[in-house]
């Protein structure tokens, strides 16, 4: 069945990143904006403080922070942003960086780049609403070795290492997210056969439990959860066997008996729920595949996860952005959606590249 759905450009050159239930967390350069679905306002709430503390950094972030040097840049800016059960809203920038209300700029408290530590993948920071602890795990694709797993604890203040993979194990982790009915944080990796895997913990990876895994059917980037189901989009990239074919999957939690729902031509990055249960899912273009896919960027839609549909398609065009995906690609925020609003920030398409959109 067609959908019509209505899409409207509220800013150029935003990411988005976490939804609430009122609110959207979104970002321009090193600013970061909250967007309210209800009176639709897009408005400043805080920004990193410059790298170099010194007058002279100082006066170099003044320029870069300006509206003129702005408009020329193409800059993706902060890569992720997330909220804490406390209010406090943290920031990963090459630094960890906090904000609890009290100052107009964040503060710095751990530079993880200094240590070698790895960022995650976009949308794969999951916090845990009982300890309040953050977690995320390194998306490393050029070199071969161990791959960690972060606690953020302390709202925001410190940061520590919880678990390792070995080399052999997996490539990287795809994310970690939270699942409100069970209680636990789930862990998806990649990318070949055996390491395509998802596990769990229960205890805030004291251990770690593989759930699943062992083929491109269980490469996935993200996951969503149901009383009594998990939904996934295959990742099966370029580099995968040329017969993965994508699907989206459920799988009973308890039975882990598994449906396919869909077929999809391309790799799914992102799924999110609504807080009625709506779902939506975005799939990538992905340059080089061997099958041949349409060359676009979709938004995939279910009204309860039974049934699918593509509501939304947008044409690849390279952008050759530096620090971006060269693949047509729609970013989708992380936490719950309202029931009838999402905001997603598509990159090289052509039409809305780099531009925050609202879809309803």
């Amino acid at each position: 069945m067609a959908r019509k759905v209505d899409t409207i450009n509220l800013a150029r050159k935003f990411m988005v990143h976490h939804s609430t239930y009122d609110y959207c967390l979104c970002s321009t350069d090193n600013i970061i904006y909250k967007y309210c679905y209800s009176n639709k306002v897009l408005s400043e709430i805080f920004r990193l403080p410059p790298r170099n503390l010194g007058f002279i950094g100082k006066i170099k972030d003044y320029i870069a922070r300006s509206r003129l040097y702005r408009c020329f840049s193409d800059n993706i800016g902060v890569g992720h942003v997330t909220l804490l059960p406390s209010g406090t809203i943290i920031s990963l920038y090459g630094s960890l960086y906090r904000y609890d209300g009290r100052k107009r700029l964040a503060e710095k408290t751990f530079d993880y780049n200094k240590y070698g530590i790895k960022s995650p993948l976009k949308g794969g920071i999951a916090v845990h609403p009982e300890s309040g602890n953050a977690y995320f795990g390194e998306y490393i694709n050029d070199k071969v070795s161990s791959i960690g797993i972060y606690c953020i604890s302390d709202d925001g203040r410190k940061m520590h290492c919880c678990y390792k993979f070995e080399s052999d194990e997996i490539k990287h982790v795809h994310g970690i997210f939270w699942d409100e009915y069970r209680h636990r944080l789930w862990v998806t990796t990649g990318d070949k056969d055996h390491e395509s895997n998802l596990y769990y913990t229960d205890d805030e990876f004291d251990t770690l439990i593989k759930f699943s895994g062992g083929d491109q059917s269980w490469r996935m980037v993200s996951a969503t959860f149901t009383k009594d189901y998990i939904y996934w989009g295959m990742d099966a990239g370029k580099d995968a066997p040329p017969d993965s074919k994508n699907k989206i999957y459920r799988m009973n939690v308890e039975t882990k008996k598994r449906e396919t729902l869909a077929e999809i031509d391309k790799p799914a990055y992102h799924i999110i729920k609504s807080c009625s249960g709506k779902m939506y899912l975005g799939t990538t273009y992905e340059i080089g595949m061997p099958n041949n896919p349409t060359k676009t960027a979709d938004l995939w839609f279910s009204e309860n996860g039974d049934v699918w549909d593509k509501i939304e398609s947008l044409n690849f065009k390279p952008s050759n952005r530096k620090g971006c995906t060269k693949y047509a690609h729609l970013f989708f925020p992380t936490g719950i959606l309202p029931d009838n609003e999402i905001l997603i920030t598509p990159v090289n398409t052509s039409k809305y590249d780099f531009t925050l959109l609202s879809i309803k």
